[in-house]
């Protein structure tokens, strides 16, 4: 049996207090919506708490998912300041949980005002129809399964949203659209205290329309039906305020009203792992949710779907360079719809110090660039260099730094580091890690034989201290062959492991002491932030578009010369005397580096166009 984390969203809370209230006696994470910008973990409690200035009960719900995967927490339940939890609820829920090994999402029955008894009297799967019937705190699910789904709380719907009601009923509806398994467990949890409600205000034309909007996002094509049942069956509690023409009238101006969203339609693999999919995947999980993507394989359903989907858009963003860009720019010229092209490389300088040139790759970058109508870099660093290797393209060149997925990462809140980052290498200042002298210590870089990486002058610096300090030293490296592959395996304390998977990936920086980043051209490069999560010093050359993301970089920790193994080897001494893995993580701003903050980056250039 695992453990549970209950997920409470509220506003105003003056401290952990609310614990007792609601009588939460386990783990718990707070989002609360206050006039500051705080965190702090209660260990005695297993709580922490976030104040945050954000306004949104969906946002901060959202919020609580991301700190929840962040802490490493698997099962988890959402709740609101209103619920009264009985004293053994933890191990019902978790019992059934264990009962139902399969079920992705759990609902349960808390009793409240308007419901007195469970909607089944038997565990069963739970379909779209009594799906409309359940509120937020009666849902739990397994974290594990509903980021892998990109499931999230739609942020237009919700207390504190445009349309203030029904984001339990989409994510539900959205969970089952997923493919993921439903089971409704008829066991009392909880109750509910008596709370001013922050969205009810009674059955008028503003309910009607919120309502409207909901079930038309929950299923169009099924939208006349829901609207009309719910005017009928409601039609005692409304009718001293409104008609039964003018419910129906309401819901069908929120119908409209969230027809006239601003959509944007992003065209780019999201799906294949490597670096630039895996950032238009968090891109994608974090943008608006009426925002359409592009799911044909095929090239000519590849075609037809970018002109039927540039059509309903009010803006296409191309991440990445493929051929198909160029089609979909033209077709989004020609009806006047504004187009934006995320450059995560530059294919044609790229190609060239890689020693494998590619005209025809780079004459279709070059007319990428020139259809654009804004070109966004992956990081301030590859931008300033797009604006002075293409001056004319100077003027519409501008940055979306790439986000990171932290929630792929563990978090520790017993940490000292402000943000709930612990660092756990970093030499003798950190303590406990092995004498040099004595212990051979790995290093470790990526990016196999491509000569951009320059992992043949670390594998200089690393003979230069083997022979000059008596270091033990090794060297792993991972990554695909290259025009340097030869001269790199020549190293006798070198160990090239080629391309990796994502899970001995891991292993492997679990297990080395320093990454290098040696690269003289890297447009942004994951790789340092997921070597130091996993406990690394790092060091990095000052052509990384990653620097960005770190902001106690020190000069031992940057490279200035790429190309000189006695600046780098110098450097390493020092990271083995004083790691730098507690500073730069303690630094890690994760809320202002996260795809969410990217994403209102990019909607607010989109307006902009």
């Amino acid at each position: 049996m695992g453990s549970l984390t209950v997920l409470l969203s509220a506003m105003d809370l003056s401290g952990i207090s609310i614990l007792r209230k609601l009588n939460i006696t386990g783990s718990s994470i707070v989002i609360n919506q206050g006039s500051s910008e705080e965190r702090e973990y209660f260990p005695e409690e297993d709580c922490l708490f976030i104040t945050t200035k954000e306004r949104g009960l969906s946002k901060s719900r959202n919020m609580a998912i991301r700190e929840a995967a962040m802490a490493g927490r698997e099962l988890c339940i959402l709740c609101d300041n209103d619920v009264l939890y009985e004293r053994d609820y933890e191990d019902k829920i978790l019992k059934a949980f264990d009962r139902n090994p399969d079920s992705d999402i759990l609902v349960f029955f808390i009793e409240r005002p308007e419901r007195h008894r469970s909607v089944f009297n038997t565990e069963k799967p739970l379909d779209r129809l009594h799906a409309m019937k359940i509120f937020s705190p009666e849902i739990a699910f397994r974290l594990s399964r509903i980021r892998k789904a990109g499931l999230k709380m739609d942020e237009l719907f919700g207390a504190g949203a445009k349309y203030g009601m029904g984001e339990e009923n989409i994510f539900l509806f959205d969970a089952i659209r997923a493919g993921l398994k439903i089971t409704y467990v008829p066991i009392r949890i909880a109750g509910t205290i008596e709370n001013e409600s922050s969205w009810f205000k009674g059955y008028t034309r503003e309910f009607f329309r919120n309502r409207g909007a909901g079930y038309y996002r929950m299923a169009p094509v099924l939208w006349p039906l829901l609207c009309l049942q719910f005017a009928v069956r409601k039609r005692g509690l409304y009718r001293e305020s409104l008609g039964f023409f003018a419910a129906l009238k309401g819901m069908a101006e929120g119908k409209r009203e969230y027809m006239t969203e601003k959509r944007i339609f992003l065209v780019g693999d999201y799906y294949s792992g490597t670096g630039p999919a895996n950032a238009t995947r968090g891109l994608l999980r974090a943008l608006p949710s009426n925002t359409s993507y592009l799911k044909s394989r095929g090239k000519l359903s590849r075609a037809l779907e970018i002109r039927r989907k540039i059509r309903g858009a009010d803006h296409v963003v191309f991440s990445g360079h493929s051929r198909q860009n160029i089609f979909g720019m033209k077709y989004a010229k020609r009806r006047g719809i504004p187009s934006v092209y995320i450059m995560h490389g530059a294919v044609e300088y790229e190609n060239s110090i890689n020693r494998v040139p590619d005209e025809k790759m780079a004459a279709d970058e070059r007319e990428m660039m020139r259809l654009a109508d804004r070109i966004l870099a992956v990081s301030p660093v590859f931008e300033e260099w797009l604006k002075e290797h293409y001056p004319e393209y100077r003027e519409k060149t501008g940055h979306l730094t790439n986000g990171v997925e932290w929630g792929e990462y563990y978090v520790n809140h017993n940490s000292s580091g402000s943000n709930g980052f612990e660092g756990k290498a970093g030499g003798s200042a950190v303590g406990g890690s092995p004498d040099p002298v004595k212990q051979t210590v790995s290093i470790l870089s990526v990016g196999g034989g491509m000569p951009r990486k320059r992992i043949n002058k670390i594998c200089e610096a690393v003979k230069l201290l083997r022979e000059r300090e008596g270091l033990e030293l090794s060297l792993e490296v991972a990554g695909d062959k290259g025009a340097d592959s030869a001269e790199i395996r020549s190293y006798d304390f070198v160990r090239d492991h080629g391309i990796l998977g994502s899970e001995d990936m891991k292993a492997l920086y679990r297990r080395s002491r320093i990454f290098i980043q040696n690269s003289i051209f890297e447009t942004f490069g994951l790789a340092p932030v997921e070597a130091l999560l996993s406990g690394c010093d790092i060091m990095v050359s000052r052509f990384c578009g990653v620097t960005d993301i770190f902001r106690q970089l020190e000069e031992t920790d940057i490279i200035n010369d790429p190309g000189d193994p006695d600046e780098i080897a110098e450097k390493i001494k020092k990271l083995l005397n004083k790691g730098n893995n507690k500073r730069l993580t303690a630094a890690l701003n994760i809320r202002e580096t996260g795809w969410e903050r990217r994403a209102g980056e990019l909607c607010r250039i989109l307006e902009d166009l």
